[in-house]
């Protein structure tokens, strides 16, 4: 299960609060218990009570704080996130004791129905993640490869880049020269064309005049 309890609170006074948990410790009380314990710096934190890890989000006041599962974090503060633009769009409204607690149940629910898969998937990762470590640790420790025949191969590698770059640097400037020499050669070529077209025209301007 993902979301076990959530709850806001001005303080320490509680304004809604859900209890989806099927065990026998009664979160809602433990939460009660916490609330004056968090710190009020921050804006998003974590805290250990009782064996629980609390998630919460602080927004002026307010308190919105959840217990959950340890392994989706960036998941939990999304939950959190969307219950506190929730709470703020629905606590303007006269009967919204009855909606609060109803819109609490179901964010909880669908954050437990479409985020169980998702924290799976991600645990799913980490164990595999291990496993292909695992795995390359002991494929190192079988060819009997040290951690400094590793780094004179990083060397090798970085003093091979650094070539590299040097390479394409003067590459580019040769490139880069050669452009700029066709470049003036047409400029040359154009000012010659325009001396030649300008004598011409000068030379018949004067024919013409001695004519």
């Amino acid at each position: 299960m993902l979301i076990q309890s959530a709850s806001v609170a001005r303080g320490t006074f509680v304004l809604c609060e859900y209890d989806a948990s099927t065990g026998a410790d009664d979160l809602t009380e433990i939460s009660r218990k916490v609330l004056p314990k968090i710190p009020r710096t921050g804006a998003i934190r974590s805290y250990v009570y009782g064996g629980h890890t609390f998630n919460y989000l602080l927004d002026k006041d307010l308190i919105f704080l959840c217990i959950a599962a340890p392994t989706a974090t960036e998941l939990v503060f999304e939950f959190l996130n969307e219950f506190r633009r929730t709470f703020e769009s629905l606590s303007r409204r006269s009967n919204r004791e009855v909606e609060l607690a109803r819109m609490l149940r179901d964010l909880i629910l669908r954050y437990n129905s479409d985020g169980g898969g998702r924290v799976q998937q991600v645990e799913r990762d980490l164990e595999d993640v291990t496993d292909m470590m695992r795995n390359n640790l002991g494929k190192v420790m079988e060819r009997g490869e040290r951690i400094d025949s590793l780094l004179d191969k990083t060397s090798a590698l970085k003093a091979e880049s650094v070539s590299f770059r040097s390479s394409a640097k003067r590459y580019n400037d040769d490139l880069w020269w050669k452009d700029q020499r066709g470049k003036m050669f047409l400029c040359i070529l154009a000012l010659c064309v325009v001396v030649i077209l300008t004598w011409l025209i000068v030379h018949s301007s004067e024919r013409l005049t001695d004519s």
